[in-house]
């Protein structure tokens, strides 16, 4: 029997691993069907590793939706001059930018199944973890809450992907083992699906693991500072999404299971109080991180390098060495090595790993010799970086070509690029270490990508999710809500002074956003380095009411995570931000008599302004024009899900155009 009995959980685990490659037809047709066999799968720890390894399994196998959908409508990014018309895509993307309302749901860009997979191979473990804790006499309580608190941080950060992709979308924490339960899941709001997100947080915040045994596994898996960054994220998101609706002194209580309380306290919140929550948790987040990298001890397979933490507590990031690179010297940008060509850094809070001998692979870069598109990504093939966005920012003149960042994120293609690619491109996937192959120049704009060097594409790179940077940004931009532009600038200051290129290696020669000047951020003028006239690193023609110390985080953001599927979903917070309360028409959802909510454009205009110069004319003024409400930020909802939940789901009532009604 035991041996029949470990044949059948080999072969269950393969299931797993097959369902984890495969895409269902609808997102509740889920692992297991078999409910007999499924008896007599739940016996030890190793059970439960099994489907928790498949969860992390499956959360890389939608990297790509994760990525695309929290950055192709971003002005990160154009359309570039590749023409693919095998597949439409590059139609399909101009569409999706541009806010055509007829754009047909049936297109496989908006399925979510795979996320709920994960999701619901989360509940799975979480389900039979006490079972399994009372069957297996050497799998400890304290084993079991801590990957509880991991499991629990792991599904919550998929939800947190859906809605900020979706907005209302189906919530559930309970296992779905057939398509006929579809019928049961509507949509629920987005700001109450937030509350439970960051209602199940906090109560195991703290309680997973500081670090495991392997370094991958400490980046790759959800550890305290994972679950602390995710909760100043959520934080910032429920402030921003309360702001636009009501105002900063708006009361509001969170009944979870019709109870109030989360570790017996009442979780009534104000727009400042959770603004404040994410400065807190963006520090527990840095010194949890900074505890994880200071429990490296021998055996442990991390390597260390020189940092700076620019006068803040628990920021200690790489160094770069930029030593008499004038003169012809390449420069050691010894970050980028870290973070993006290594990976598992310890600036890493969580990250996607990947690997072609465990079999997980991405396509990032393409394939071999054919690096697929101007990131590198292959469904990107139709996308380059927007230069335009990038010079809005620099408005010093040569600021931009002192910016290290961009020589990996933003690289100048000049000549020879396969496929007869021309634009500016992103290989921070490529698996390439820039340490002794950068060109020898001073200037970015004088730099010429080797296509044999980015022709080499990685399939194995990881993906961050959260790392150091991210965490304080997140901090400044909530320290800006809260009028602390001075402190929130710090932040700015040090990230930008990092990858900032200098001759003279005096840290205080470096230009820096001027944080005593209370009307804006600029640059402080030095000895080897000219401002112009007034002096601003964000867009001084931005619109008059507009912080520009917000402009300043968000282009901060913009820059240091271009790539990263970040930037559109920094946009959406922005709109939802400044949505302007009870202004414009009603929300097609959310109004009531008791909550006058408006329709949010006011917030979408606001957004549009901000990305003047980046988007093209013609799709700043379709979007302006076509979006009626908020709902416009958000994806449609792929047919099939409409279809399956038999009426319950209700097509996202901006984007309510589809072939297949």
């Amino acid at each position: 029997m035991k041996n029949y009995n470990k044949s059948i959980k080999t072969a269950l685990l393969l299931v797993f691993a097959a369902w984890a490659l495969s895409s269902c037809q609808d997102w509740l047709t889920i692992y297991p069907q078999n409910q007999v066999v499924e008896e007599n799968f739940w016996e030890d720890k190793n059970d439960l590793e099994g489907v928790r390894y498949a969860a992390y399994q499956q959360m890389c196998n939608t990297l790509m939706k994760l990525a695309m959908w929290g950055d192709l409508r971003s002005d990160t990014y154009d359309l570039s001059n590749v023409d693919k018309t095998d597949d439409g895509t590059k139609e399909l993307y101009r569409e999706i930018r541009e806010g055509h309302i007829e754009r047909d749901s049936a297109n496989t860009y908006f399925d979510w199944s795979g996320i709920y997979q994960t999701i619901n191979y989360c509940n799975k473990v979480l389900q039979h973890g006490p079972e399994v804790l009372a069957n297996d006499k050497q799998f400890t309580k304290a084993e079991w809450l801590q990957m509880k608190a991991e499991i629990i941080g792991l599904r919550a950060l998929n939800y947190f992907y859906l809605i900020r992709a979706f907005k209302d979308v189906p919530y559930s924490t309970k296992v779905v083992n057939n398509d006929k339960e579809v019928m049961y899941y509507g949509a629920t709001n987005q700001l109450v699906v937030l509350d439970s997100l960051i209602a199940d947080v906090e109560s195991v915040k703290g309680k997973a693991r500081i670090r495991f045994s392997a370094n991958k596994d400490t980046k790759g898996q959800i550890t305290n500072a994972a679950l602390y960054a995710m909760l100043s994220d959520m934080y910032l998101w429920r402030a921003s999404l309360h702001e636009g609706r009501y105002d900063a002194n708006h009361i509001d209580t969170v009944y979870i299971n019709n109870v109030a309380t989360i570790d017996s306290n009442y979780v009534v919140h104000t727009v400042k109080g959770d603004y404040q929550k994410a400065i807190d948790y963006a520090d527990q987040a840095m010194a949890s991180l900074a505890d994880q990298n200071n429990h490296n001890v021998v055996g442990f397979d991390v390597e260390r390098f020189e940092t700076e933490n620019y006068g803040l507590t628990n920021c200690d990031m790489y160094k770069n060495n930029f030593e008499n690179f004038s003169t012809g010297r390449s420069p050691q940008l010894y970050a980028y090595t870290q973070i993006f060509g290594k990976g598992s850094s310890e600036e890493c809070i969580f990250e996607l790993p990947f690997s072609t001998d465990e079999k997980r692979e991405h396509s990032l870069n393409g394939g071999s010799g054919n690096p697929g598109g101007p990131w590198g990504y292959s469904d990107y093939t139709h996308l380059t970086i927007n230069d335009g966005t990038m010079a809005n920012i620099y408005t010093v003149k040569g600021e931009r070509e002192r910016d290290s960042r961009l020589w990996f994120s933003a690289w100048k293609n000049m000549s020879g690029f396969p496929q007869g690619l021309a634009g500016y491109f992103c290989f921070k996937w490529s698996g390439q270490f820039l340490i002794d192959d950068m060109p020898q120049s001073n200037k970015c704009e004088d730099l010429t990508l080797d296509p044999d060097i980015y022709s080499k594409a990685s399939k194995e790179t990881n993906w961050p999710i959260y790392r150091l940077s991210d965490v304080m940004l997140q901090k400044a931009e909530a320290l800006v809500a809260l009028g602390r532009n001075s402190e929130a600038l710090q932040y700015v200051n040090a990230i930008h002074r990092r990858w900032y290129c200098n001759d003279d290696r005096n840290n205080t020669q470096q230009p820096i956003l001027d944080v005593t000047n209370t009307g804006g951020s600029s640059f402080k003028e030095n000895t080897t380095f000219s401002v112009n006239t007034n002096g601003n690193i964000c867009k001084p023609s931005v619109s008059t009411g507009v912080n520009v110390n917000e402009v300043a985080v968000l282009n901060e953001r913009q820059i240091e995570f271009i790539a990263e599927g970040k930037r559109w979903f920094d946009l959406v917070r922005y709109a939802e931000r400044h949505a302007g309360g009870q202004n414009g028409t009603k929300d097609p959802r959310e109004w009531s008599e008791e909550h006058p909510i408006g329709n949010g454009m006011e917030g979408v205009t606001a957004m549009l302004n901000l990305m003047e110069g980046g988007f093209a004319e013609k799709m700043r003024t379709q979007m302006g024009t076509r979006f009626k409400n908020r709902y416009g930020l958000y994806n449609l909802i792929y047919y099939k899900e409409v279809k399956a939940s038999n009426g319950l789901l209700e097509q996202n009532p901006v984007w309510n155009k589809s072939l297949y009604d």
